[in-house]
């Protein structure tokens, strides 16, 4: 068997209650579907497919990165849209270093144990609406931001309803305080 995996930053409950009302205007103005709120993330490394042989391996990757990174405030200040895709965002206009380099870290281990990483430049932010048909507006942002202090493995079933997301596991990052 296999499962769809991706290591994820989790909003707290205010940023996902925020970030929820957000994703319900723009879905209503782009004309597309806001997710739940339940899904909403910031998608640190994809993996898709894995197999469950290779999950401890993934386990151990999330353990690593996530001892060797701080935490940090992610601020997301910047709307915008993957035309091609149809998905309308709320992203950052500035990526936290610290966020850079647990990034880079997940790439390099997981490029290292074999499993297939991403080659686009990061683009770190969470999915407000799948299907738009236009693009948000981008003026008058109000940012949303949150400490982010832990990464989380997710894995992704989907259903008839659209794609649920489940914690898998989550690992502290270490305080920069």
């Amino acid at each position: 068997m296999a499962q769809r995996l991706f290591f994820a930053l989790l909003p707290d409950a205010e940023a996902c209650r925020a970030l929820a009302t957000v994703a319900a205007a723009t879905a209503s103005a782009t004309g597309g579907r806001a997710p739940p709120a339940e899904n909403l993330h910031v998608t640190v490394a994809f993996l898709g497919q894995v197999a469950d042989e290779r999950t401890a391996a993934v386990l151990a990757i999330g353990a690593r990165a996530a001892a060797n990174a701080t935490s940090f405030v992610l601020e997301l200040d910047r709307a915008g849209m993957f035309r091609d895709a149809g998905i309308a965002w709320l992203g950052t206009r500035a990526v936290p270093q610290a966020l850079q380099d647990l990034f880079e870290a997940l790439r390099a281990d997981l490029s290292t144990e074999g499993f297939r990483t991403e080659r686009r430049s990061f683009h770190p932010h969470v999915t407000l609406a799948r299907r738009a048909l236009r693009p948000p507006a981008e003026s008058g942002v109000t940012p949303i931001g949150w400490r982010v202090d832990a990464l989380t493995l997710m894995a992704s079933k989907t259903l008839p309803g659209g794609a649920r997301y489940a914690a898998m596991a989550s690992w502290p990052l270490r305080s920069d305080a």
